[in-house]
């Protein structure tokens, strides 16, 4: 299966704001990652992190996941397969240090799934 990643602006935005030995901390993360979902999906799986659950309606499952790039950056990503074009697609949503990725992946899953997340016992 092929992979394709796609970047975000915002994504860009805060690629251009890294340090160039923090942009090779964050391509050698998304190239293990990348190798990892082409030999070997359940290590990927088992390596990414969903720092927040989201519940969408209709039993969907989130396709959205925080990966580590070392000890200070977390990128937000989404993984999708495509069976029809046999194709697997990375969006690259933020690149965030880790006290930011709460709020962020929230922010990035409002956007994604608008009014598709599941509300239980009033949570936001």
């Amino acid at each position: 299966m092929a992979l394709i990643e796609q970047t975000t602006a915002e994504f860009r935005l805060d690629w251009e704001r890294l340090g160039p030995a923090t942009r090779m901390t964050v391509r050698q993360a998304l190239d293990r990652g990348y190798a990892a979902l082409r030999d070997n999906r359940r290590t990927f799986f088992a390596r990414a992190q969903r720092p927040l659950p989201i519940q969408l309606k209709s039993g969907f499952t989130s396709s959205l996941y925080s990966l580590r790039a070392g000890r200070d950056i977390r990128i937000i990503v989404a993984v999708d397969d495509d069976p029809v074009f046999a194709q697997t697609l990375v969006t690259l949503f933020r690149v965030v240090p880790p006290d930011e990725l709460e709020h962020t992946f929230r922010s990035v899953a409002h956007v994604l799934y608008r009014n598709q997340i599941q509300r239980t016992n009033g949570a936001r």
